[in-house]
């Protein structure tokens, strides 16, 4: 369905509640044959105008047996030129019927009736012995009865109407079910104890609980709020396992619960177990950044992982060395720490983020990607003056000297066109090129490493122009 259609039907402020009566005074708006069940409305009381558009729920629950996804299909009478009922699974194994219809000012719903055949749902049993209910939900009144919105002719307000005669209905099998003999017919009360564990570094949840003797099968929820959400059916009396995987940085709750399967199809349920609360691990650190803040510290950057309830700080003197815990950061919404640094010393650091489970124990992620720690980059400032362009910067931290280079255009290969091998030095002069008017510089510090100049960070493009 279009989305403009559905903003405007959810989107209006000003309501107008008018009452709905059915076809007859008495009767049910939802009569019922065989497995299927004809939904039809009448005409708001006091209304004389068109009706063009309209809005109406339907909740279809398994009370016993078993069923496919029902189907809904729209009168052929109606002449909105759009129809949508969309049929949405819930968790508990039900299904929402979401029926809207709309139309031109000329397409009456309910046309010279004063009522209008909505349509058919059509149950789709899948056992022998089923007894489905199919009842009015969605919005209610103040008297906690069930109500649909509609819109007139001139479309310029959503009206709510109260819907009167709206008990639920059963759709049942014909034949009469018979007492099954076997131990399913029972009273099923066993409740198994359910467990969930997460390794580091892992997003897989792994699932195990008590065997229940007599179950064949179990049923995984997860719980959001009070609503539980089918997560698997595991069939067998065997099965005491089950893994899946969730995003990182994620928090859930979940319960199970044994079943018993019927002869006629139907399923006995026990108790749900106790709710396990399951924390995954944040994902791997990104962007790290170690760069000098001083002589003697260095500024470890990152960027925030999602989930995280702190980090830990790792470095040592070789990339593919062994590392060793610096520092602990016990608060996930910290993107930054200093931490002291040797002058003279090589480091590589990296970091992990790691989430609190409900034992108050930590679950781990990856580690980032190591990184050396290397000067800052300079801050430039750039002028011309009779033909020659001169840079400025502020000294950089445990620098010994500086590079600055060149190009034509931004995104460029860059030319190196100067080395400064004083720290001290912080200004470049030089006459502009002829070959182009404009031209970019950039300046890095460099750090001396034993016998090497290891650049740090370059500063930002610097554009100049030739006056």
């Amino acid at each position: 369905m279009k989305n403009w259609l559905k903003i405007m039907l959810f989107s209006f402020l000003l309501f107008a509640v008018l009452p709905m009566s059915v076809k007859a005074e008495g009767k049910n708006n939802l009569t019922v044959d065989k497995d299927q069940v004809q939904v039809s409305l009448s005409i708001p009381e006091g209304k004389t105008g068109a009706i063009t558009s309209l809005r109406l729920q339907l909740l279809v629950t398994v009370n016993s047996g078993t069923m496919d996804a029902p189907s809904f299909a729209f009168h052929t009478s109606l002449k909105s030129e759009i129809k949508d009922a969309a049929i949405i699974p819930e968790g508990d194994g039900s299904y929402l019927v979401d029926l809207i219809l709309s139309g031109k000012k000329s397409q009456d719903i309910f046309g010279n009736s004063e009522t209008a055949d909505i349509g058919t749902l059509s149950v789709k049993p899948t056992s022998k012995a089923y007894e489905v209910k199919v009842e009015m939900v969605g919005e209610m009144d103040d008297s906690d009865k069930p109500v649909i919105r509609y819109v007139d002719a001139n479309g310029m307000a959503a009206l709510t109407a109260p819907l009167a005669d709206t008990e639920p209905v059963l759709v049942k099998s014909q034949e009469e079910e018979k007492p099954d003999p076997g131990p399913s017919h029972e009273v099923f009360t066993k409740t198994p104890v359910l467990s969930a564990s997460v390794k580091d570094k892992s997003k897989s949840v792994t699932f195990s609980w008590t065997q229940i003797k007599g179950a064949d099968g179990y049923v995984l929820y997860e719980v959001n709020g009070k609503k539980n959400t089918q997560v698997k059916v595991l069939s067998g009396a065997g099965t005491t396992k089950y893994v899946k995987s969730y995003s990182y940085g994620t928090k859930h709750t979940f319960k199970i619960r044994a079943f018993k399967n019927g002869a006629s199809g139907t399923k006995t349920y026990g108790n749900y177990s106790s709710a396990v609360n399951v924390v995954i691990c944040p994902d791997k650190v990104k962007s790290l950044s170690a760069q000098y803040k001083s002589s003697s510290n260095v500024e470890v950057t990152w960027k925030k992982a999602s989930g995280a309830s702190g980090y830990q700080i790792y470095r040592s003197t070789k990339k593919s060395g062994k590392y060793t815990l610096v520092k602990t950061i016990s608060r996930g919404g910290t993107t930054k720490a200093t931490i002291k640094h040797k002058a003279g010393t090589v480091y590589y650091y990296k970091i992990r983020a790691y989430a609190t489970k409900p034992d108050k124990k930590p679950v781990y992620g990856n580690y980032s990607t190591a990184v050396a720690a290397s000067t800052k980059a300079p801050k430039v400032s750039a002028s011309v003056k009779s033909k020659k362009v001169t840079l400025k910067w502020k000294k950089i931290p445990r620098a010994a000297g500086y590079r600055i280079y060149r190009c034509k255009t931004k995104s460029g290969k860059y030319k190196l066109v100067k080395t400064l091998t004083k720290a001290s030095k912080v200004k470049f002069t030089e006459k502009l090129p002829s070959g182009s008017k404009t031209w970019y510089y950039k300046v890095c510090a460099y750090e001396k490493q034993k016998s090497k100049k290891v650049n740090g960070a370059s500063s930002a493009a610097k554009k100049v122009k030739a006056k």
